[in-house]
């Protein structure tokens, strides 16, 4: 029987602003040899929304699962703000308040356009269900394939879930976040702030360096084998 290592979401798990050339490489990487995984499989993509780490699960499902494997899978939860409805070619979405001063020089129509996209993917009711129902998913999948699945939070906190969620898999139910390791709390819903001097993050502009990664890495460790590991 083989021990499967997945590493699921966005840019924190690719590994986003590692010197590949320096030999930096992400959580994913650290925990394979920590835990002394057999196979690892890293899904991470740039900009990608939780629901997009069902498509990630799903590609793993097809093409690589077996059921003999032992397989354990880390899925990490970005910017609950995202979606998968977005076009991925637009650049505007980043900015969601469409009256900001940033804004002024955009046509009248385009601010109204990003007003509409707002007001329709952004009540905090439909944020909470969409991130409720993209977990339930993932864990419905993963009982399914017995994949055992771990969740934490980069920089967002989730305080809320609907029912049926099982927020025991999910690192503190989603009220810590990896930022909060880091000391490094403060955010504009899309990616860390004030952190140009923070060890886990300098030089990088707003991702884990190397030792951020090796912090996740150990937090996570010590959270799948607690009785072998301890966390700080």
């Amino acid at each position: 029987m083989q021990q499967v290592l997945l590493t699921l979401g966005d840019s924190w798990p690719q590994g986003g602003e590692l010197k590949e050339d320096l030999g930096q490489v992400p959580y994913g990487n650290l925990l394979r040899d920590q835990l002394h995984f057999d196979k690892f499989y890293n899904y991470g993509t740039a900009g990608a929304s939780n629901e997009d780490t069902i498509m990630q699960l799903q590609d793993y499902i097809d093409n690589n699962w077996n059921e003999t494997d032992n397989v354990t899978a880390i899925i990490h939860l970005t910017n609950p703000a995202r979606t998968r409805h977005f076009p991925k070619d637009w650049t505007h979405w980043r900015e969601l308040d469409a009256y900001s001063d940033d804004r002024n020089h955009w046509p009248t129509d385009a601010k109204a356009l990003l007003q509409q996209l707002v007001l329709h993917f952004f009540d905090d009711n439909h944020t909470v269900f969409r991130s409720s129902a993209t977990v339930c998913a993932l864990q419905h999948w993963c009982k399914k394939y017995n994949i055992d699945d771990y969740y934490f939070s980069g920089w967002v906190k989730y305080p809320k879930w609907l029912s049926g969620v099982n927020t025991d898999k999910i690192w503190a139910s989603g009220n810590e976040t990896a930022g909060d390791w880091f000391g490094a709390s403060s955010h504009n819903g899309e990616h860390l702030t004030d952190v140009e001097t923070n060890p886990y993050i300098k030089p990088n502009f707003a991702h884990p360096n190397l030792l951020g990664h090796q912090l996740i890495a150990d937090k996570l460790s010590a959270w799948i084998y607690p009785e072998d590991y301890k966390t700080s």
